[in-house]
């Protein structure tokens, strides 16, 4: 038995995505698609949320060590935006599915982890009280998933653009307040 079972299930689980709706998708139906048993798919994973759960970390991990290497911050967003559009089918597929409230958790969850992980690399002494990250990065990672998903629906959407203006607001540079202005 290869020593990247769990690899292989979740990329059979991913092309099987691409064919179906998410909800037609079964371990049974999975096992049949890998060829293994029902008890090989259980020492792996526990169910399919799993499955989907363990292949979005994994991606994470990748998106982060793309990033890093990108080396400026405009570059990285470009990174995280092209993956998510060139993926966008298989999201739309995720998110009509009767499980969609878990999905977009997993989504949240995954740009969090993303942006902490880009942010301690790039920023190590960086300090923020526990509290107020954890508001930020909420923030953050809902405002972030909400434009992709909202943006990727449109085909001709101006990517670069969308590169940019995402660069202006995580760099704070998109509001241009006047400092004699008031609230």
């Amino acid at each position: 038995m290869p020593a990247d079972m769990k690899s292989i299930i979740a990329e059979t689980f991913i092309k099987m995505v691409r064919r179906k709706n998410i909800d037609k998708i079964t371990v049974k139906s999975l096992i049949e698609e890998c060829h293994i048993s029902r008890q090989t798919f259980y020492y792996h994973f526990q169910d399919i949320m799993d499955v989907l759960e363990w292949s979005i970390r994994q991606q994470t991990h990748s998106l982060v060590d793309e990033s890093l290497k990108a080396g400026d911050l405009r570059s990285a967003i470009k990174v995280f935006i092209t993956f998510c559009t060139e993926h966008f089918s298989e999201f739309q597929k995720l998110l009509n599915s009767q499980r969609r409230a878990q999905i977009e958790e997993l989504l949240i969850d995954a740009a969090k982890a993303y942006m902490v992980e880009v942010s301690r690399h790039n920023h190590p002494d960086l300090y923020v009280n526990y509290e107020d990250m954890q508001v930020l990065l909420q923030f953050n990672a809902c405002g972030l998933v909400g434009v992709l998903l909202e943006y990727s629906k449109t085909p001709s959407y101006d990517q670069e653009k969308l590169v940019r203006q995402l660069e202006q607001i995580l760099s704070g540079e998109l509001l241009h307040l006047n400092p004699e202005a008031r609230l």
